[in-house]
């Protein structure tokens, strides 16, 4: 088959804001889910006031306690299930709206050429290579920290172990660059600042700001896009855009999440054997016909043997 005749390679118009909101794709239930998540925190979560100050509490909290990543929950606790939960989790209005936007903006254009489970794989191992950036960086921080006296290398986080992450923007980076490799000269208007420029333009000057922040952002905070006290979630974002650079390059690993951990080519090896098996069954059964058309003497010593091989086969299954 020829490669502009595969799913993934089909010219489809792909304006990313011109493709609705279609209720049935996976890309709109993981909207939903995101913002159905927050609005249960919202509402479940309670102050409370104590002698040491202001207590949140309620089930919002304990969602929020329970499923936030940690680089200690991580390390000591060996709690890897939060490196999916946290994902679904956001800290504020602003948070997840700009989230929300980037899958609305991005998410559609990777599904269509994914299908839904295997956008549903995309989306979810990138958010956790983005978890598993912000640890490592995180761990070698508190490493230079503790044993080298140091508290100033570039890229790597200083905070606490036990900081909370939060947030989709890990599989949304993600997302993002796979949308820049599928519809690179796609247009689009750029956010916040209204400019029309191409879709692969756009996702490498978030992507740029994103490094930009991790590495430098504490000496350029007086730039208007810079966050220098968001560089964990810089670290997460670098960590999702990595793997979906390098993931919808290799989307025979999306065929859905486990398979990302399995060796891809046992498929190729079982669909081999279902043909090697529908050339055994094709062989025999010439093999018979030859019997009953031309006699059992007129077998080569070779039909005779696979024959004998087919009787012992049928023998041991019964």
């Amino acid at each position: 088959m020829a490669i502009d005749n595969r799913d993934y390679y089909r010219e489809k118009p792909t304006n990313p804001l011109a493709n609705g909101f279609p209720i049935r794709s996976c890309n709109t239930w993981l909207i939903i889910i995101n913002i159905a998540i927050f609005v249960i925190q919202a509402i479940t979560v309670r102050t409370v006031q104590t002698p040491s100050g202001t207590v949140a509490e309620g089930f919002g909290q304990w969602l929020y306690f329970q499923g936030h990543f940690s680089s200690e929950a991580m390390l000591h606790r060996l709690e890897f299930w939060r490196l999916i939960s946290f994902q679904f989790l956001h800290s504020g209005v602003i948070h997840i709206a700009l989230n929300m936007l980037g899958l609305y903006m991005f998410g559609s254009v990777v599904e269509e050429r994914l299908g839904a489970r295997r956008y549903l794989a995309f989306y979810i191992v990138c958010g956790i290579f983005g978890g598993v950036m912000y640890f490592l960086l995180n761990l070698g921080g508190t490493i230079a920290a503790k044993y080298f006296n140091m508290s100033e290398i570039p890229g790597l986080l200083f905070n606490d172990m036990n900081t909370p992450l939060v947030g989709a923007s890990a599989g949304v980076f993600g997302v993002m660059m796979a949308a820049a490799h599928l519809e690179p000269k796609t247009e689009v208007i750029a956010f916040p600042i209204p400019i029309p420029m191409k879709l692969r333009t756009l996702v490498y000057v978030y992507l740029g700001l994103a490094t930009l922040n991790l590495f430098f952002g504490r000496y350029l905070s007086w730039f208007p896009l810079i966050n220098s006290y968001n560089a964990g979630g810089d670290a997460a974002h670098l960590g999702g855009a990595i793997a979906g650079a390098f993931f919808i390059r290799r989307i025979h690993l999306l065929r859905d999440f486990w398979d990302v951990w399995s060796d891809s080519r046992k498929d190729r090896r079982a669909a081999q054997r279902v043909r090697d098996e529908g050339q055994r069954r094709a062989e025999i059964d010439r093999i018979l016909d030859k019997v009953k058309t031309a006699g059992l003497h007129s077998l080569t010593e070779k039909e005779r043997e696979a024959l004998r091989d087919e009787t012992d086969l049928k023998r041991r299954a019964g």
